[in-house]
């Protein structure tokens, strides 16, 4: 279901490009402690998350310089907050259920032993974040219902997702005195989720065609599915526009309103970017799962 929540590089300035890539740099490092298995999952979905945090919180950011494995040469820039550190720990939950994913559609070896290595980490991370947690269990053994059983009404699953995407965005859970940005943000949340599953699932409808798999717009006689696509990552932005955020906005607003469409521009024929073409590893599911 990821992959997708990308920014556009051609409408950011250098100093816009620079800012994304240390806080990409900054995730990365704070995927460390999961080791190599961990740092591997790296993706920009959770790199927006973290930004988007931080924005709305105003949080304190520590920076520093360095070279690592994964870049070393030249000696790039990073920064981290507390945001960045649970986007991590979201970024791992996700991947972990993701390989589940590919185990379960492809039986995909590769995926399962991966999945089993991510599992060691679960433990913490549901003692850290037990609403977070509970709530991905819960939402994808329904989404695996829905699928065992066909559903191919899209509002179910798409709804499912969307729940699931507005707990991980309210991160503080409603506690005073940000009990109007939680709620925004978990708003935000559910309208993101609804729109990255079913883009998700349009970008996947002919090779689960083709290969027999679950996939709820089959039965759809209307194959247009921009002004669906449209209308909820529409009252994604109008909830983002509402929490009034300061830091970040232009580099924010071009992931919202533009970033989240390059891969269905793509599929289109419209290509897609990312900053510096540089390409994420795995993070994109399918239509029927994270």
């Amino acid at each position: 279901m990821f992959g997708y929540i990308l920014v556009n590089p051609k409408t950011l300035s250098k100093e816009e490009k620079s800012r994304y890539r240390a806080a990409y740099c900054g995730l990365c490092r704070q995927l460390r402690p999961y080791g190599a298995q961990g740092r591997a999952t790296l993706s920009y979905d959770m790199t927006f998350i973290a930004l988007l945090l931080n924005s709305v919180y105003g949080l304190e950011e520590e920076y520093g310089t360095e070279r690592c494995a994964m870049r070393p040469a030249p000696a790039h820039d990073y920064f981290v907050s507390e945001a960045t550190s649970y986007a991590a720990d979201m970024n791992i939950l996700f991947a972990y259920y993701k390989e589940l994913d590919d185990w379960n559609d492809d039986q995909d070896g590769r995926a399962l032993a991966r999945s089993k290595k991510l599992e060691d980490y679960l433990s913490e991370i549901c003692r850290k974040w037990p609403s977070q947690t509970n709530r991905a269990a819960e939402c994808i053994e329904l989404l695996s219902h829905i699928e065992r059983t066909n559903v191919l009404n899209p509002d179910e699953p798409a709804n499912c997702f969307g729940i699931l995407m507005g707990e991980i965005l309210d991160w503080k859970g409603g506690a005073p005195p940000d009990d109007a940005k939680n709620a925004g943000l978990r708003s935000m949340g559910e309208a993101l989720g609804r729109f990255l599953y079913l883009l998700d699932a349009n970008n996947d409808l002919r090779d689960d065609i083709r290969k027999e798999r679950y996939n709820p717009l089959v039965a759809q006689t209307d194959t247009d599915f921009e002004p669906l696509l449209a209308m909820q990552i529409s009252e994604c932005t109008r909830e983002f526009e509402a929490l009034g955020v300061e830091r970040d906005l232009h580099l924010l607003r071009n992931v919202l309103y533009s970033g989240v469409w390059m891969r269905y521009r793509g599929k289109r024929g419209s290509g897609g970017h990312t900053v510096d073409d540089e390409s994420e590893s795995g993070s994109a599911g399918k239509g029927g799962a994270t």
